[in-house]
């Protein structure tokens, strides 16, 4: 161990020492959040956990408690916000990606047939386990890019790229065995 790494170590050291401090606090700000003991010691520990990696960005001259607090809450937000990724626009998203003229041109029967297909093609993504649903509705119904996805679900941009592959190939998998 060299000598330049010890006075980074007991600062970080230190702060945990501060953070451990606050453990009671946080939890009961997680438990009004959530509203259930696990759910809020979850909360708490990811705080605990993002605060630490954060600690260069923490500014010492303001309060610690409002500083996590205000953190725990900004993760609460975000976790609410990925939990309501709905499909319900799914349809909508399916309408609006057809051209405007391209319905006047199709006869009622391809438009019907076209309409069943779209319902499969939902049915199909629905059926997807959450997190290849979630990246492909991102991509290919809200036209989010690679980068935005990441940053919407805090993934890592190769996760994102892996879980459409994954995704795609599983509803080709789906859709060649009908």
């Amino acid at each position: 161990m060299s000598l330049e790494n010890t006075p980074r170590k007991s600062i970080t050291d230190e702060f945990l020492a501060r953070l451990e401090q606050h453990r009671r606090y946080l939890y009961h700000i997680a438990y009004r959040l959530t509203g259930n003991t696990e759910d809020a010691k979850d909360l708490m520990q990811e705080t605990i956990w993002q605060a630490h990696r954060k600690s260069n960005k923490y500014v010492y001259e303001k309060s610690l408690k409002a500083w996590l607090r205000t953190m725990m809450t900004n993760r609460f937000r975000d976790q609410k916000r990925k939990k309501s990724l709905k499909l319900v626009a799914l349809e909508d998203a399916f309408i609006q990606s057809e051209p405007p003229h391209a319905a006047q041109t199709k006869s009622v029967e391809e438009q019907v047939e076209q309409r069943m297909m779209m319902e499969q093609v939902k049915d199909e993504i629905c059926d997807l386990p959450d997190i290849y649903r979630r990246v492909i509705v991102l991509r290919h119904f809200k036209g989010y890019s690679y980068t935005e996805i990441s940053e919407a679900l805090d993934i890592p941009e190769g996760t994102v790229k892996t879980q459409l592959f994954r995704a795609r190939k599983m509803l080709k998998e789906r859709f060649s065995k009908k």
